[in-house]
């Protein structure tokens, strides 16, 4: 097993053990667990009270381990994996992200200002806001 990198939905990284003798980005059961809240139980997959029934177990796990990429098609979730660097990040779920896209509002961030200082984007609720994004790449 070599070690990867995961980035849940809410952008908490953990160091995890990936499997090389199932899936393509498969991890332990637990870490699965710890790191999504995601639960694999008889009736599916399950996060708190709310379950996705899983047809072929098979294609999802072996039993110890659980691969990642097919967690996020059967969940209909959102994953960005690069197999060189064992990088997985998992995003929202596609229908909520498409909600929020329809609408057009901008999730809340937070990002230091020129002075350093934490600034939320919804500290300036009720005023109009232009957001400009730039990168050096």
């Amino acid at each position: 097993m070599t070690v990867g990198l995961i980035i849940n939905q809410n952008g908490e990284t953990a160091s995890v053990e990936v499997a090389s003798n199932f899936g393509e980005f498969a991890i332990s059961l637990d870490d699965f667990a710890t790191i999504t809240g995601w639960q694999l139980k008889p009736e599916g997959l399950c996060i708190a009270e709310n379950c996705v029934p899983v047809r072929d177990a098979k294609m999802l796990t072996n039993h110890t381990h659980i691969d990642l990429i097919e967690f996020a098609r059967v969940t209909n979730q959102n994953i960005a994996v690069d197999q060189q660097r064992k990088v997985a990040a998992l995003g929202e779920q596609a229908d909520v992200r498409s909600e929020a896209m329809t609408t057009l509002d901008a999730p809340d961030f937070t990002l230091p200002d020129i002075h350093g200082r934490q600034v939320s984007f919804s500290d300036y609720n009720r005023r109009k806001r232009l957001l400009l994004a730039w990168s050096s790449w």
